[in-house]
């Protein structure tokens, strides 16, 4: 029982990992690509697989909590609002890249601007939470 719960902490880890490295991409990409067509496009191919790495981390979590018997501590409940917040600037990011047009420089600056607010923002939060898990 305890290597099983040793692999699912290390694969939900080494998944956030991978979230964190999608999520520099992503602001990385909004500092290089100066093409706003290139641009949107790449945005609308990362932002499926941000969002399913994501929910990899969500079912790798769910797989921990099973293992640990659904033991509620405070450090789950702060993980699962964590993962709502990204949902929500998620989905806000969404609806800013459907209105945002590529001839529109005003549009496209607002939301290169939101792109890397909302990863460096995502970025900060799993790092926030994950030694606020560890500590508590």
């Amino acid at each position: 029982m305890g290597q099983m719960i040793t692999m699912s902490i290390n694969l939900h880890l080494f998944i956030i990992g991978a979230t964190i490295l999608l999520a520099l991409y992503n602001v990385y990409a909004s500092y290089s690509l100066k093409d706003e067509t290139k641009y949107i496009n790449r945005m609308k191919y990362i932002q499926p697989q941000y969002l399913s790495l994501v929910t990899a981390v969500m079912f790798t979590g769910i797989t921990v909590m099973a293992v640990n018997h659904f033991v509620i501590k405070p450090s789950l409940i702060l993980m699962i609002i964590a993962v709502l917040i990204i949902y929500f600037t998620s989905t806000k990011m969404h609806m800013i890249r459907k209105n945002a047009h590529t001839n529109d420089m005003a549009e496209m600056n607002y939301f290169r601007g939101f792109v890397k607010k909302k990863y460096l923002g995502d970025v900060a939060l799993i790092v926030l939470v994950g030694v606020v898990s560890f500590m508590i």
